[in-house]
């Protein structure tokens, strides 16, 4: 529903951006937004296959999701605790910013703040000293009276305490570590994502709490946490995380009544994948569904969302990349990223980027380290410079930090229209800043609370859910979601493929081996019965190299070996002998089927033949040498006779 060049004022609108050569004239200016789209498509809501993300009221009332803690018969949205994780690299506007959280908030007893504080202790003030120190000076200012403003706090409960000497100051947890250690904010993330880890293992932090996460110079409006609660639920969706790049705290009075908001929608490619290109939402009536792009300035859900898909901690000296890396982890965890409708936090872009010493932070790079970080999130999304092994590749994948079991990285790309194998900005030429609709996906059996274990090497304790894409009979199209349409349709493409390379590799072989040579071949295998037998006549059989995936779960890897047991048992192709995960590595991307022959020749010729070639090559050798020999007489005669006649 394309809109004029301005839409009107209150109109819900989208901003596409001006691109015509990427997207062409349909995919650029302002396009009318349809909640209803979402869920249904072009129909709405009369659409066959209608179907709108999780809520609470979709679950189980015994899994107790509407309570905040364990054992809690509080289940009221607004007494649930919020999270708030900063991440301050030495900043001297982060005590102002716990200032503006705590003074601002409708409910600051529920208030839990995390402070990664990067400082220098020598030189820099520390983030929760000088908030006490900001509040005394307010009391003692309301003591002197005159042009001094009171302390204006917000709380609807009365709960901001004026006559503590530091209210909420227990609510407010440092982690410090020296400025020289940092490395970045990638890494810094991290290990607040692993402060908040610890707490929910020690029961201080529920997966139903709120847990928001921002920058350390940020402002926000009165009641913003009231108010964030509540457009979260606006969305509708259990699995809604709230985020963007906030507007300028220059534009927290909205003087042109257009009710504007930051529209995160497209990537760029730099050494990993940036995001890029902030549009335009205007008058949104509800938190708009986005493709899946998330940004670090503000992002707000449930903490069962940042439970299962936390900050990488092993990706230091990384700014390009975290972003997306993290939306694609949350978007295979079942998250949907959202565009908030309404502006509650503010940036302080102005102060924050003209202060020298915060961009210091790369003091302590190492060059190896960044490598590996490149490389570790190139391999999550098929990124080229990832790990090519597939094997190895998958291992990272179902690691701790890395991919979720509910939707598949193919989806991703389809959602999103970004090519990342290839690098593409997009793979069919629509933007995807418009209307989107939801992608369906099978909800965990233990349900949205559950947080998966892993061991101290951050590998799964638990088996696949047999609702997850990583189980072996998930190519299955559930009934009520049909999440698994995609995933089935690649596990039939990858067995037309194997059908196909298997029979032109039988084809191929029959030509080229003797009938004889073949019944030799097969009681050779027959004869192979331990694994070191299988080792030592390895070199005997021979090999196929299937290729034609790029992700081969396991489940896939066995239908493959099940299609060359089972196809033409008196070929003398065999399945190779070292098991399926070693063939895995093997898999590539390219669709081609490749025979490779190489244990054949002299040494499996039958001793009988092997003495007639011998005798045969030595017979041809002497021939040779004597007609050579011969030639050379001849020449010399030759030469003797002409010198006669000279003479």
């Amino acid at each position: 529903w394309p809109l004029p060049k301005d839409p009107p004022l209150g109109m819900p609108a989208l901003f596409l951006g001006r691109d015509t050569k990427t997207y062409g004239e349909a995919g650029t200016g302002w396009v009318e937004y349809v909640p209803e789209y979402e869920c249904g498509g072009i129909y709405g809501k009369t659409a066959p296959d209608y179907q709108c993300p999780f809520t609470l009221a979709h679950h189980d009332n015994n899994l107790d999701l509407n309570k905040r803690d364990a054992g809690s018969d509080t289940p009221n949205k607004e007494d649930r605790k919020l999270h708030v994780m900063i991440a301050s690299y030495r900043d001297p506007l982060c005590p102002i910013t716990l200032f503006n959280l705590f003074t601002k908030a409708a409910y600051p007893e529920l208030l839990h703040v995390n402070v990664l504080m990067q400082n220098d202790p020598e030189v820099d003030d520390h983030c929760l000293k000088v908030y006490c120190k900001m509040i005394q000076e307010h009391k003692d200012n309301a003591k002197v009276g005159g042009n001094h403003e009171p302390l204006k706090t917000h709380s609807l409960r009365n709960s901001f305490d004026l006559d503590a000497q530091c209210p909420h100051a227990d609510q407010v947890y440092i982690h410090e570590i020296h400025a020289k250690d940092a490395k970045g904010p990638t890494f810094a993330r991290g290990m607040l994502s692993a402060d908040m880890d610890q707490q929910y293992h020690d029961g201080k932090l529920s997966p139903q709490d709120y847990c928001m996460s921002t920058d350390s110079h940020m402002d926000f409006t009165v009641h913003w946490d009231k108010d964030m609660v509540e457009m979260w639920h606006a969305a509708e969706n259990e699995y809604a995380v709230l985020s963007s790049y906030v507007n300028d705290v220059e534009r927290m009075a909205d003087v042109n009544g257009r009710k504007e908001v930051p529209h995160l929608c497209m990537i760029t490619y730099t050494s990993n994948v940036r995001t890029h290109a902030t549009k335009c939402a205007r008058a949104l009536p509800r938190p708009k569904l986005t493709n899946a792009v998330w940004g670090a300035g503000l992002s707000f859900s449930k903490c069962h969302a940042d439970l299962k898909a936390q900050v990488d901690p092993h990706t230091p000296h990384i700014f390009d990349g975290e972003e997306f890396n993290r939306a694609a982890r949350f978007f295979t965890h079942g998250y949907d990223i959202y565009t908030p409708n309404a502006s509650h936090v503010y940036h302080d872009y102005h102060r924050s980027q003209a202060n020298p010493v915060m961009h210091t932070w790369g003091k302590s790079f190492s060059r190896e380290e960044k490598i590996y970080s490149e490389y570790r999130l190139s391999t999550m999304i098929d990124l080229a410079g990832g790990e090519k092994d597939k094997d190895k590749s998958m291992a990272m994948k179902r690691s701790k930090y890395g991919l979720g079991d509910r939707r598949t990285l193919d989806q991703l790309i389809d959602f999103t229209g970004f090519g990342l194998r290839e690098r593409k900005i997009t793979i069919d030429g629509k933007n995807r800043c418009g209307n989107t609709r939801w992608v369906p996906f099978r909800e965990h059996t233990k349900g949205v609370n559950y947080i998966p274990r892993f061991d101290v090497e951050e590998n799964p304790l638990d088996p696949p859910d047999e609702t997850g894409i990583w189980h072996e009979g998930q190519g299955k199209v559930d009934e009520i979601s049909g999440a698994g349409a995609v995933q089935n349709k690649i596990l039939e493409e990858n067995m037309v493929t194997v059908k196909k390379g298997v029979e032109r590799a039988i084809e191929t072989a029959d030509v080229m081996r003797a009938e004889k040579e073949k019944e030799t071949f097969e009681g050779q295998v027959q004869n192979s019965d331990s694994e070191e037998e299988e080792e030592e006549s390895s070199e005997e059989e021979y090999e196929t190299h299937i290729m034609g995936f790029n992700d081969v779960p396991d489940h896939v890897a066995k239908k493959i070996a099940a299609a060359v047991q089972n196809s033409r048992s008196n070929s003398i192709l065999h399945p190779p002998s070292q098991g399926v995960s070693s063939k895995v590595s093997n898999l590539r991307s390219s669709g081609n089927t490749q025979i490779s022959i190489s244990h054949h020749g002299f040494g499996h010729l039958p001793l009988p033949i092997k003495l007639g070639v011998i005798v045969l090559t030595l017979g041809l050798c002497l021939t040779f040498l004597l007609n050579m020999s011969s030639n050379s007489g001849r020449k010399v005669l030759r030469k003797r006779r002409k010198l006669k006649r000279n003479v």
